[in-house]
């Protein structure tokens, strides 16, 4: 990748499938902007530290001039190339026609993203938070050492070891969340947009090898949430990415084929019993991760 400084908003880049509505909250579709933004240098007129240069020149006189400043010129390009970038990820449903009546105002980039903020903001979760629940995970060991009875009946499961490790949390825990998918994440990034509360959301994909159901930008999205951790019985891709998030992902292995995108309602089933390496895994119960494996019980534990 060539270096920031040569970057030019003559192009700029896309946001893919992104898109600000109604289940995307601010904060995810606004990190996705302030890291690009950082990147090709814009981040100064975005964040008003960069003001517009008067338009017109001053003679030595210090009287105004008809001669429009170069410096003006460049400044508005750069600002209108963003809102016009800003608007094509808003959502035709929800977000734009809000731009186009006025209701949020677009004369400058500033305002747009002012207006998008106070009208779409839903809080992220604090450094602290994410640290208390890295803290708070069990070892899977001490968990089995401490409930055998469980074991025997069933209600504390072991997963079969057939996963890989990827994102900066190698051991985690949370409730579970359980969606089942097929080669299509528009379920996924759904559940992941929304405030995670330290849970843990279980993924089966049916394990196809042809595409991966999540990749880099949906695990920011968790990162940014509160979601403890992602288990997929699937394939992941963007691992680079994946592995600078605060969160822990399991996955069979990985694919750089993106997943589909559902327009028809039916991109799979929420909140079902799902069975990954012959396991049952129910919605709302408890799962524990760690290096050592992955453990799944009916009931919260405690060591």
């Amino acid at each position: 990748m060539e270096p920031a400084a040569q970057h030019s908003t003559g192009a700029l880049p896309s946001l893919g499938n992104t898109v600000l509505s109604s289940y995307y909250p601010c904060v995810v579709h606004m990190t996705l902007f302030e890291e690009i933004f950082k990147r090709y240098k814009l981040t100064d007129i975005v964040d008003g530290s960069e003001p517009c240069p008067d338009r017109f020149l001053i003679d030595m006189n210090g009287n105004i001039t008809n001669q429009t400043d170069p410096a003006f010129d460049v400044w508005h390009e750069k600002d209108q190339k963003i809102i016009m970038w800003i608007k094509s990820t808003l959502s035709e449903d929800v977000a734009l026609p809000l731009v186009i009546t006025g209701y949020i105002p677009s004369n400058s980039s500033r305002e747009l993203w002012l207006g998008l903020e106070k009208r779409f903001a839903v809080a992220g979760v604090s450094a602290e938070y994410r640290r208390s629940m890295s803290a708070a995970a069990l070892a899977t060991t001490d968990i089995c050492e401490a409930n055998p009875a469980l074991l025997e009946s069933g209600d504390l499961r072991l997963l079969a070891p057939i996963f890989q490790k990827f994102g900066q949390w190698r051991r985690f825990l949370g409730r579970v969340v359980t969606l089942k998918v097929f080669e299509d994440n528009t379920l996924v990034l759904e559940a992941l947009s929304g405030q995670g509360e330290g849970r843990v959301l279980v993924v089966d994909g049916g394990g196809s090898m042809r595409r991966a159901i999540t990749g880099g930008k949906v695990a920011k999205y968790a990162e940014l949430m509160g979601w403890a951790g992602i288990v997929v019985n699937g394939y992941v891709r963007d691992v680079d990415e994946i592995n600078e998030c605060e969160i822990g992902v399991r996955a069979l292995a990985t694919c750089p084929v993106r997943p589909t995108k559902g327009k028809d309602g039916s991109s799979g089933q929420k909140h079902v019993d799902v069975n990954i390496g012959g396991t049952w895994i129910l919605d709302g119960e408890w799962l524990y991760a760690d290096n050592d494996g992955i453990l799944v019980s009916t009931t919260k534990l405690s060591i």
